[in-house]
C-alpha cells in the first residue's frame, strides 16, 4: 500500500513563487500540502486559500519551528520539506518520494552533486555551503555533498526517533546529522537550485552561519543526545 505523502511549504511573504510552482506540484504523488506561514502581507495567504491550498499561521518565528509545527499537525508518512521560492524543482517530487519507496529514509536534494547546480547561490552562500558540509563530513563521519539544502524527504517513522532541537535554519544541518547518528538509511539525488523567483532571503550570512555552527559544535559534543529519551534504550 502507497504511504501517504505530506508536502510542507514554508512560506513568509513567497507569493511569486508560491503561484509559480504550488499549482505545479503533482496530487497524485502527493496527498496534502500544508503551508506554513508566517505574517505574510503580499497576498500569499489569501492565494492559497483560494486555490485550495491548506493554511497553518505559524506561531513561533523560525524555519525550523514552522517544520515542526507542520509534523504536529499532519503525519502523513511520507514528508516532502519543499520551500516555495522557486528554487525548489516541483517536477522532482516524484523522485524524492521514489527513493523513499525504495527503502531510503532520508533523501536530500543535492546541488553539487553529479553537475547539479545552484542558480541561487553567491560567492558568500556557495563558500559557506561547501564548507559547513565539509565540516559535518570530517566531524560525524558523513559524505554528504550538500549538508544545508532545504528540499528533500524523509519518513515521519525515522524523525520521530530524533531529539530535533533547531528552530531556526540551524534546522538544516541538525537534521542530517542527526538521522546519520540514529542509522537511518540516506541517499542524496543530484537536483538543480533555480534562482529563487520573488520575496526576500531569509538567510543572513553572519546571523545563520553563527546558528549554524553553534549547532555543529554541540552536536559533536553531545555524541549520546540525537535520540529522545525514550528511545534511548535503542542503543543499548
Amino acid at each position: 500500500m502507497r504511504k501517504k505523502v505530506l508536502l510542507i511549504a514554508p512560506t513568509s511573504n513567497e507569493l511569486l513563487g508560491v503561484k509559480s510552482v504550488l499549482p505545479k506540484v503533482d496530487r497524485k504523488i502527493v496527498d496534502d500540502i500544508l503551508v506554513v506561514d508566517l505574517n505574510s502581507t503580499d497576498g500569499t495567504v489569501e492565494f492559497c486559500k483560494k486555490y485550495g491550498f491548506k493554511v497553518h499561521h505559524q506561531k513561533t518565528k523560525g524555519y525550523g519551528a514552522a517544520i515542526m509545527e507542520a509534523l504536529e499537525l499532519n503525519h502523513n508518512e511520507v514528508v516532502v520539506e519543499f520551500p516555495p521560492d522557486g528554487s525548489s524543482p516541483p517536477e522532482r517530487i516524484v523522485d524524492f518520494v521514489k527513493k523513499i519507496e525504495d527503502g531510503y529514509d532520508f533523501v536530500i536534494g543535492s546541488r553539487y552533486m553529479n553537475g547539479a547546480k545552484s542558480y541561487d547561490d553567491d560567492i558568500v552562500t556557495g563558500f559557506g555551503n561547501w564548507m559547513f558540509t565539509k565540516i559535518v563530513n570530517l566531524l560525524f563521519g558523513t559524505k554528504f555533498t550538500d549538508a544545508l539544502i532545504g528540499y528533500r524527504a524523509y519518513r515521519r517513522s525515522a524523525i520521530d526517533k530524533i531529539n530535533i532541537q533547531a528552530k531556526s535554519l540551524d534546522w538544516s544541518v541538525e537534521l542530517p546529522i542527526l538521522l546519520s547518528r540514529s542509522g537511518a538509511k540516506i541517499t542524496e539525488i543530484p537536483c538543480d537550485e533555480p534562482k529563487r523567483i520573488g520575496g526576500k532571503r531569509k538567510m543572513h550570512p553572519l546571523k545563520t552561519g553563527l546558528e549554524i555552527s553553534r549547532v555543529i559544535i554541540w552536536q559533536f559534543l553531545h555524541p549520546n543526545s540525537f535520540l529522545k529519551s525514550g528511545d534511548h534504550n535503542m542503543n543499548n
